[in-house]
């Protein structure tokens, strides 16, 4: 490292002399500390990652776009893509394929699903030899058809020659944990040294901010008030 390496404040940043000389200072222990030292493969092209998604209410969609957040964050080029949008992707170019959907009434794909489902099992569907993918369903245990459009996606994609790369995951209604753990573990089996990366290339801090709230993340309210709604007997 040389002096020239050592990053210092612009000559129109809002300090005074004094401030100045300590933040450069600062910076200069940090550098000289490895703070500011690149992580491994920082530089490096991201990984391209596809991540399809089927979703009725909005809950998978919303599930899609926070792992594609947090893939960016670590090392890959993730897009978060409807199944509706399934033309706009050229298939032939894709290697890398995530494929999360719900399942919609008595294992019936969702409607945002449909299309894309015809299109992979008519006989002319296109070859997918050369991708990897993994599914993540969501559904609920009530229904005999549990989780059952995922479980065809999984079918039908291994027919299509496309390598499992991660087995599927089935989730019922508490989805949050069985979901982070089945990303975590497919971003390692793409690409293990992209994986333990966060958006600034350290090691991945063990809690990530959650979006928005939910079962595993509740909003902290006081009751103020407990009725008994229903009459004696």
């Amino acid at each position: 490292m040389t002096v020239a390496d050592i990053p210092v404040l612009p000559e129109g940043a809002p300090f005074n002399p004094e401030q100045r000389a300590w933040l450069n200072g600062y910076f200069a222990g940090l550098m000289a500390a490895g703070k500011f030292a690149a992580p491994a493969g920082a530089g490096a092209p991201l990984e391209p990652l596809l991540l399809l998604f089927g979703s009725q209410t909005g809950t998978v969609e919303g599930l899609a776009r926070r792992f594609a957040k947090e893939g960016k964050g670590r090392g890959f080029d993730v897009r978060a893509v409807g199944m509706d949008g399934y033309a706009k992707v050229d298939f032939a170019a894709e290697k890398r394929i995530a494929l999360v959907t719900s399942t919609y009434g008595d294992g019936e794909m969702p409607d945002n699903a449909q299309a894309f489902w015809d299109f992979i099992k008519a006989e002319n569907a296109p070859r997918l030899d050369h991708v990897s993918f993994s599914v993540l369903a969501l559904g609920d245990t009530n229904y005999v058809q549990f989780c059952q459009a995922g479980k065809e996606f999984d079918r039908r994609l291994e027919e299509l020659g496309a390598k499992r790369i991660q087995p599927r995951v089935d989730c019922d209604t508490d989805y949050e944990a069985n979901a982070k753990e089945w990303f975590n573990a497919l971003l390692g089996a793409f690409a293990p040294a992209r994986a333990s990366l966060n958006v600034n290339g350290g090691a991945a801090e063990p809690e990530e901010e959650k979006a928005g709230w939910s079962k595993m993340n509740p909003f902290p309210a006081r009751l103020k008030t407990n009725r008994t709604l229903n009459g004696e007997g």
